[in-house]
């Protein structure tokens, strides 16, 4: 597979087209992934990063709902840290692909951000969901890259086209490729696709925001009514809500 060759980082989002949601549902079926540039910009990435890492600081499993990662800085229940997340969850450029994937009623299941430290991170390749390859695709996982994702620091390892059969994941090394994801670009998995994260040998900073979606009517994994405070939920629109589940 050839490497993905970014467009650079953008000081401004692209306005997505429908051949750009046609090209990024295509590559998904055939693939189990795509990869959106430039979901977020330069100045969106400052921000993230100095979030992240006070996200980390603050991590709590009592108020943030999920336990730690061992190996990683992590962090749960981000929508509730600052008023710069919760708008991620229905950026166009990604939540377009999600609602094409899932339906137009799908939510957010969890928002959670995880970093490898130095010689850590390493997963055996795994998937997500269990649902049969002929069954309706029941999740997705965005992994928005706040720093750029390559071997060196730990990226992601895929293996194209597993969603579509069910080989045992285990058996599927040699035919895994490390995904190169720049900064601002955000990696979209079907959560069948065998995957895992990889070693971190060099300790760069690899910071993510994994950002899950499933469809309507499918238990959050985090549920967002319980998370999230009195004065984040009424600040919210009433599509975010609704994205959320929170009505």
């Amino acid at each position: 597979m050839e490497a993905f060759k970014s467009p650079g980082i953008s000081q401004t989002r692209p306005n997505l087209t429908r051949d750009d949601l046609a090209f990024h549902t295509n590559q998904f079926d055939r693939n189990g992934y795509t990869i959106i540039a430039n979901a977020l910009t330069k100045a969106e990435l400052v921000t993230a990063r100095r979030l992240l890492n006070e996200a980390y600081e603050s991590y709590d499993p009592k108020i943030d709902g999920r336990k730690r990662v061992e190996g990683y800085r992590y962090s749960a229940n981000i929508v509730n840290k600052d008023p710069f997340f919760a708008p991620l969850i229905a950026r166009d450029e990604v939540y377009s692909l999600a609602q094409q994937v899932l339906g137009r009623d799908c939510i957010l299941s969890s928002f959670n951000t995880l970093e490898p430290l130095k010689n850590q991170g390493h997963q055996r390749l795994h998937r997500d969901g269990g649902h049969p390859p002929s069954e309706k695709v029941a999740a997705i996982n965005t992994l928005w890259a706040a720093d750029d994702m390559e071997p060196e620091n730990g990226a992601t390892r895929v293996v194209p086209g597993s969603h579509l059969g069910n080989d045992p994941a285990a058996e599927m090394e040699e035919q895994a490729v490390q995904l190169a994801v720049p900064a601002g670009h955000v990696l979209v998995t079907n959560t069948r696709v065998v995957h895992g994260a990889s070693n971190n040998p060099s300790g760069r900073r690899r910071r993510v925001m994994h950002l899950y979606y499933v469809r309507g009517g499918i238990p959050q994994q985090t549920d967002q009514k319980q998370y999230l405070s009195d004065q984040v939920q009424t600040s919210l629109s009433p599509e975010l809500r609704r994205i959320l589940a929170l009505d």
